[in-house]
């Protein structure tokens, strides 16, 4: 289990869970931690060079710490936030990293203490319009804010044409309305802050057919099927993804690209 989390009131914690597709990810916290993929040591790297200095970072909606205990390698601390106490009991420790169970748009860390705000995979999720003056409230003058995301994941030969149109023919109507936001690598979202310049950035996975169906499972989309009875879908996909495959023990190459939008509060 995870230590030093901070418990933040009840009310904010019911009012933030109902925006994230019906508590999907408040539960599954071991399956999100064992079956997504985790970001490059390029990424918090990245993160730490366009800041000034690199003292305390916040990752916002953390889940169960992917990239927290990279920003750990950069920065003297980190805290890292979520509201869902599952995801958090699933998260990796590291000396310098404090986990705290709290919404984004009411966090406890002081006014001009962070000198880097970001949200990976996250900040479709938040009420923006609260979430941005959090930042600039806990932020240093020119702190960097980061939402950053990774999009659809792109495989080789015939498994990739099969997977494409998975994704974007049979899925669409299970997937939460925010999800066009991580397609489009957060491009289309009010970002109020003095842009940066990002590099494009992959996430890059070998792994056999289990490994990438239970990835699929992790989905809110795939709960969401779940829920309306709609189970076939996802396991007609498998039988033929597994056809396609051969080999189940066979690794394939998985792409994720990563979009971050950067900007200095």
């Amino acid at each position: 289990m995870v230590k030093n989390v901070k418990k933040a009131g009840v009310g904010a914690l019911q009012a933030d869970s109902s925006a994230r597709d019906s508590g999907h990810f408040q539960q599954g916290g071991a399956a999100y931690a064992q079956s997504r993929p985790t970001y490059p040591a390029e990424l918090a790297q990245l993160l730490a060079q366009s800041c000034v200095e690199q003292g305390l970072a916040i990752d916002v909606g953390c889940g169960s710490g992917q990239l927290s205990v990279l920003l750990a390698d950069h920065f003297d601390s980190v805290v890292a936030t979520d509201v869902s106490a599952d995801q958090l009991a699933y998260a990796q420790q590291r000396p310098n990293l404090l986990y705290r169970c709290e919404p984004a748009e009411s966090m406890s860390t002081a006014a001009a203490a962070a000198d880097l705000i970001v949200a990976a995979q996250a900040a479709h999720w938040f009420d923006l319009a609260r979430f941005y003056p959090e930042c600039r409230r806990i932020g240093k003058p020119g702190a960097v804010v980061a939402l950053a995301s990774y999009g659809v994941p792109y495989l080789e030969g015939a498994l990739n044409a099969r997977f494409q149109r998975f994704y974007w023919q049979q899925t669409t109507r299970f997937w939460p309305a925010g999800r066009c936001q991580v397609e489009t690598g957060y491009s289309e979202l009010h970002f109020p802050f003095e842009p940066l310049p990002s590099p494009k950035l992959f996430i890059r996975r070998d792994w056999n057919i289990d490994q990438f169906l239970d990835y699929t499972k992790t989905w809110s989309a795939y709960r969401r099927a779940l829920i309306e009875g709609e189970r076939e879908i996802f396991e007609r996909f498998s039988a033929e993804l597994t056809e396609f495959w051969g080999d189940p023990d066979s690794l394939q190459r998985i792409s994720w690209p990563i979009s971050v939008r950067l900007g200095r509060v």
